[in-house]
């Protein structure tokens, strides 16, 4: 069996760190050809990064915010959407990276979501919320900053919160099976929620539309 070097708590948080600067650079990019400034585009970058989690916290009256108690938080978010407004210049498909870059935010974030919620003996079912608040709030903040219906919100959007749905159901399930989470678990929800994003864009897969009929 593979020795991991570090703990699961370790994991979580390493996993959240590249989140945050994920997240981050997903804000910058969306702020592309929309005439913000500098101060705007670190502004979105940061709250993309941290509004899920922050919502979340909230919710679950989990206090203080983690971004409060560990400024790391604040300084990867504001560091990374510099990094992203300079490199983002010389990105040729800035909507493709945004997309990459989505799904693995969504996925990281999800599973973390999930995992603060059960942390804190949070009811199945509210973790599985906290899961999609987590890995979808950033994203909506973001792009109604941007002026742009969220996307989650879309009628054209391929799968978005059914991915953290769908991951929060893998890690619940082999939690169940094995008797305990660990690495593999965690690392298992995320690679299961990034793929069923990313099939779900490459395929053009969506869930069913809201039609009113029009009466004669």
């Amino acid at each position: 069996m593979f020795d991991w070097p570090f703990s699961y708590e370790q994991f979580i948080t390493a996993a959240d760190y590249i989140g945050i600067a994920v997240f981050a650079i997903t804000g910058v990019l969306a702020a592309a050809g929309r005439g913000i400034d500098f101060f705007g585009v670190i502004v979105l970058g940061m709250v993309t990064a941290l509004g899920g989690g922050t919502i979340r916290d909230v919710t679950l009256g989990a206090y203080p915010l983690v971004w409060v108690e560990n400024p790391i938080y604040l300084q990867i978010a504001v560091s990374t959407s510099v990094f992203a407004f300079i490199w983002s210049r010389y990105l040729h498909s800035p909507r493709r990276a945004l997309l990459v870059l989505d799904a693995f935010g969504l996925a990281l974030f999800s599973v973390i979501g999930l995992q603060k919620a059960l942390s804190l003996d949070a009811a199945p079912i509210v973790a599985v919320t906290m899961a999609v608040v987590t890995g979808v709030a950033g994203g909506m903040i973001r792009d109604l900053l941007t002026d742009q219906i969220p996307l989650v919100l879309r009628a054209d959007s391929q799968f978005y919160a059914t991915c953290a749905i769908f991951a929060s159901a893998v890690y619940l399930s082999l939690e169940w099976y094995l008797g305990y989470a660990n690495r593999w678990v965690a690392l298992a929800a995320m690679a299961a929620a990034f793929a069923m994003r990313i099939l779900s864009v490459w395929r053009q897969v969506t869930l069913p539309h809201f039609v009113q009929r029009q009466r004669n």
